[in-house]
């Protein structure tokens, strides 16, 4: 099997990543452009806000996804720098974003428990593990950081995909570039609206309630089944081979 693993929720804590991250990223502003670290991560905070914002509000069929996330990512390092009052601005916001983003996500170690374990189960038993994240194209750094990025055998963007998960566009072309059949493919994710994107391209989907939120009476038919952690994945994807694919 090809097992397509999210990454924050199901890898990764996003609560520690984002705290973590925005503390790493104060300290590298400072060290680069002056003022402190409390003022840089205020003026995250509040730029932050707006950036949800402006996700909220584009317009994600006129524009691809690369264009949309870019542009909002340079605006949001150009707001931090006009709430924290520093007006030596970087020429090129984007690129200094993306280089503040890889460097700070590669300080962070918000890796799961169960994670590497569960994905050294399935190397060892033949199945491929990707990620398929609907962050950008820094989330390579965010699995370095957690020290899984040599046990990935590819990464799923929007930016790859040109698509936000939620959309069946992003799982289109997946089964196709991995040289397989839509059915041997197994995503497993956090978010009930991308695991129904997945299925709807003949993905198998596979829930993973961490913190028990969804009744299993109210699961809907696209959902295969649910796991309460990783630590089961290895067993439930050599038991849907050996009864679906023999």
């Amino acid at each position: 099997m090809h097992v397509l693993l999210d990454l924050y929720g199901v890898l990764l804590d996003h609560e520690k990543m984002f705290r973590e991250y925005r503390e790493r990223l104060a300290e590298l502003l400072t060290a680069r452009f002056g003022s402190s670290p409390d003022t840089w991560m205020r003026a995250h905070a509040d730029a932050w806000v707006t950036y949800v914002q402006r996700i909220n509000a584009a317009d994600w069929d006129a524009r691809g996804y690369a264009d949309v996330v870019d542009d909002l990512d340079a605006r949001q390092l150009l707001d931090m720098f006009e709430r924290a009052g520093v007006t030596n601005r970087p020429a090129d916001a984007l690129v200094v974003s993306r280089e503040l983003e890889r460097e700070a996500m590669a300080r962070v170690n918000a890796r799961y428990p169960d994670a590497r374990t569960a994905i050294e189960r399935l190397r060892a038993t033949g199945h491929r593990v990707y990620v398929a994240t609907g962050g950008g194209a820094t989330n390579d750094a965010a699995l370095r950081g957690a020290g899984l990025f040599d046990l990935i055998d590819g990464i799923f963007t929007g930016h790859s995909q040109n698509a936000q998960k939620g959309q069946s566009r992003y799982w289109q072309q997946i089964p196709h570039r991995l040289g397989v059949k839509p059915m041997d493919c197994v995503l497993v994710d956090d978010r009930l609206d991308y695991l129904e994107a997945a299925a709807s391209v003949g993905i198998v989907a596979l829930l993973l309630d961490r913190k028990a939120a969804h009744r299993p009476e109210s699961m809907p038919p696209y959902v295969e089944a649910t796991l309460r952690n990783l630590a089961g994945l290895p067993h439930w994807v050599e038991l849907w081979t050996a009864t679906r694919h023999d």
